[in-house]
């Protein structure tokens, strides 16, 4: 074997190990966006888990109106008006609805990678929340589809468009 041909040799080996890199760069870079924004998923889910507390939300409730920013909006006066709910029950049960729906999101945007099983179940917790009348079904229109994005809305309504 002469020179040249160990050259070439070591040239096919660099390019695959080139190739190599680039892929695991890539996969790493994925790996990251997807870790952040889990992250930030959790965050907020924590964050609106605070609402839970019936101190905070008495608190919250009680600042806001005094400041002139009562919370209202659909889903807070159909709760209160039609199921007898207090303002801060439904700021409760609002924040409680926006927590459910901020793990639904983050878990859409990786839905392909659920194992079939998994799918199944999850999307069968979407019909049964969002598919039929209740509070689930208020907080998707009133509330959720307002700053959703467009592909997570179609991901729902997808699933709420199919029979079982």
């Amino acid at each position: 074997m002469n020179w040249d041909a160990i050259g070439a040799i070591g040239q096919v080996v660099s390019a695959l190990a080139l190739v190599v890199v680039i892929v695991q760069v890539r996969h790493a870079r994925s790996d990251s966006r997807r870790a952040l924004s889990q992250g930030r998923a959790e965050a907020l889910r924590d964050l609106y888990a605070q609402g839970f507390d019936e101190r905070i939300t008495r608190l919250m409730v009680k600042a806001n109106t005094g400041l002139g920013n009562s919370p209202t909006g659909s889903f807070v006066s159909t709760v209160m008006n039609h199921a007898g709910l207090t303002r801060e029950e439904a700021v409760a049960l609002i924040q409680y609805q926006a927590s459910w729906w901020n793990h639904r999101v983050q878990i859409i945007t990786h839905v392909n990678e659920l194992p079939a099983e998994e799918r199944t179940v999850f999307d069968a917790g979407i019909r049964n929340q969002y598919g039929r009348p209740g509070v689930g079904r208020l907080f998707y229109d009133e509330f959720a589809k307002a700053g959703a994005h467009p592909n997570t809305l179609a991901y729902v309504d997808n699933l709420l468009a199919q029979p079982g």
